[in-house]
């Protein structure tokens, strides 16, 4: 395997920090991070799909229109969003279910 550079140390540690702090800034970046952080991402692809289909804010005005498109809204959001497109809130779900494997993974355990 290549080792990983600084470069690449550094953009991990960049987008670790965005879920953990700066705890993510002492974490030693090897293969193992990089593989926990693939698994992170696939289990919040679960709650992205499910958030797609969350019904958007009530109109009483008109409320069976408002369910009607309701349905169709949330079938073109799930069609339209690229599957790389993950929910931040999904992501902060998976990130905590996550950070004890982080810790051993920088510890290459």
């Amino acid at each position: 395997m290549e080792p990983i550079t600084q470069e690449e140390t550094a953009e991990m540690r960049s987008v670790l920090a965005k879920f953990y702090g700066p705890v993510a800034s002492s974490w030693n970046i090897t293969y193992g991070t990089y593989e926990v952080l693939g698994r992170m991402i696939t289990e919040s692809e679960e709650c992205t799909k499910a958030m797609h289909l969350v019904p958007r804010p009530w109109n009483l005005a008109t409320p069976v229109k408002w369910a009607q498109r309701q349905v169709r809204q949330a079938i073109l959001r799930y069609l339209a969003t690229p599957e790389g497109q993950h929910y931040v809130m999904c992501m902060k779900i998976a990130a905590r279910n996550f950070r004890r494997e982080f810790d051993m993974a920088s510890q290459g355990l």
